[in-house]
């Protein structure tokens, strides 16, 4: 009986999954096909041939051995807008192939799109968003050195998350401005741990102003269930007003208070007053800062933020300090690719999400960097994690050079266990309640000719945990790569890559590499 119900609570959110999938895959479809396609659109099918000759595909320590991997990738990329639609799709499939043992021929998907659709104008809209990429399962296995991983790597895996959010948006004549908009999203991944969850949420917004003309208000609330794959859940509960007052066009000051409700620390939902206060400054429109502080449930949360931009250079800081589960987690652990840290640079400069994918995509192939490829860090969890997470970026962009510099240090607490609220899965979590990651990353491009350019990248990671073990890994990885472009659609690239891992898992790897690409 206990079987017969496993395997009905599995199909029935298999079924879920795939028809959120389906339905992100109806609203993307449903930007291209609204009334305004006559807008700016942009389809560009493609296809790669990458050859990696590597010392060690299992990344052993003991027993390395060589092979030949051939990953042959179809892709299609689509970015536009129409006058309801906006779109940015990106999507590769890798068939891998081993010269040396057949039986690891498989499959890797990557995907990083997301749109949005007007569908009654100026009220009804619908956002949609869906990631797929390799994902670390431990912080101490070593870092997952790309997009693609052609390694037989036990600590790697593919995850998916798929997000469909309808929203409503208006005026209440000149009293205020409401948002009411549902979210729900689902994550999965390849590994036979249980990372998979769903989450549904509703929030809704209102703000407005006040007789005196320097003081307005917001009130917000949202209510939020997340369910992981074996068969726990957490459901957290919040309200919160706002005060704000602004002192002259460039500096506002705002008071916070409310009350939220979540069994994060309990088995059944308890509820904490919240209070506090914060700053915004724009002393230039190319500068913004921020910070604001507020006694939660789990003590002082924080969050900081600096942005700067220039001609040529965007900088950013950012710290904060939360309660965060796989969902939200996920889409912001380590430092992402460097089509995350680009489009995080340029977030105050290019607010709209799609016209920035368009021009961070533009950027990145203008300086030979790949957008898939990674920069490192994160590990997956599945259950409540308080996260403490500093990070700073740089880039300074010149006509033929491009440098870029970014940091993170997180510190991640389980929570769930420590209450008796339910074993947080994952290994790390299971020996080690505190897991603290710090890494930095410098690249360096240089444009040899108009159709030619080098990169190197050098990265360091470690990761260490204490609690009931003390585990620590270092990683140190370092890239060099050729890229030209051989005809207007067709493009080539030679690379060389050596990784270091020591600690906890002890490897080492060389590979070389080989691409060739083209665009229809």
């Amino acid at each position: 009986m206990d079987m017969a119900m496993v395997t009905a609570m599995l199909a029935e959110r298999k079924c879920r999954i795939n028809t959120l999938r389906f339905v992100f895959l109806g609203a993307s479809i449903g930007c291209l096909a609204s009334p305004a396609f006559a807008g700016d659109w942009k389809i560009t099918p493609m296809i790669a041939v990458n050859e990696t000759v590597t010392d060690n595909v299992a990344l052993s320590n003991t027993q390395k051995k060589g092979d030949v991997i051939s990953d042959i990738n179809p892709g299609l990329r689509i970015d536009g807008f129409g006058g309801r639609s906006k779109l940015h799709f990106d999507y590769q499939l890798h068939n891998l192939i081993y010269a040396q043992d057949s039986a690891r021929n498989r499959t890797q998907n990557y995907l990083n799109a997301f749109g949005t659709l007007e569908a009654l104008e100026n009220w009804l809209f619908i956002d949609a968003s869906g990631v797929i990429s390799q994902q670390s399962i431990s912080a101490f296995g070593g870092a997952t050195s790309g997009a693609v991983n052609t390694n037989v790597n036990n600590n790697s895996t593919e995850t998916s998350t798929y997000r469909l959010s309808p929203y409503i948006r208006g005026t209440l004549g000149s009293v205020a401005e409401y948002q009411l908009r549902y979210n729900l999203s689902t994550t999965n991944t390849k590994s036979n741990q249980a990372f998979d969850s769903d989450t549904r949420e509703l929030m809704g917004t209102m703000k407005g102003a006040t007789a005196l003309a320097n003081l307005g208000w917001s009130v917000d609330a949202s209510t939020q269930k997340v369910t992981f794959a074996n068969g726990r859940s957490n459901e957290a509960d919040r309200l919160r007003g706002v005060a704000t007052y602004q002192i002259d066009p460039q500096f506002r000051f705002s008071l916070i208070g409310g009350r939220e409700a979540n069994d994060y620390l309990t088995v059944s939902k308890e509820g904490h007053t919240t209070k506090g206060a914060g700053v915004e400054w724009s002393p230039t429109e190319r500068t913004q800062i921020s910070a604001s502080r507020e006694d939660r449930f789990f003590g002082k949360s924080n969050n900081y933020s600096f942005a700067h931009r220039t001609a040529g250079t965007a900088w950013k800081y950012s710290e904060s300090k939360d309660a965060t589960v796989l969902p939200s987690q996920q889409s912001s652990v380590g430092l992402g690719t460097f089509y995350d840290l680009f489009f995080s640079l340029f977030s105050s400069a290019i607010p709209d999400p799609v016209v920035r994918g368009a021009f961070v995509n533009a950027l990145l192939s203008s300086s030979g960097i790949s957008p898939a490829a990674q920069l490192q860090g994160g590990f997956l969890t599945s259950g409540v994690t308080l996260q403490h997470r500093r990070e700073m970026s740089f880039a300074l962009v010149g006509v033929r050079n491009t440098v870029t510099f970014a940091a993170t240090q997180t510190e991640s607490q389980n929570l769930s266990q420590g209450a008796g609220t339910g074993l947080l899965v994952g290994e790390d979590f299971a020996v080690a309640q505190n897991i603290r990651q710090h890494g930095a990353s410098i690249n360096w491009s240089h444009n040899l000719t108009a159709l030619s350019s080098l990169t190197g990248t050098f990265s360091r990671l470690n990761s260490t945990g204490t609690g009931t073990s003390t585990l620590e890994t270092n990683q140190k990885t370092m890239n060099l790569n050729f890229a030209t472009q051989l005809s207007p659609k067709t493009n080539a690239g030679l690379g060389a890559r050596r990784v270091v891992v020591d600690g906890t898992t002890n490897y080492s790897e060389n590979a070389l590499t080989g691409v060739l690409s083209h665009q229809f």
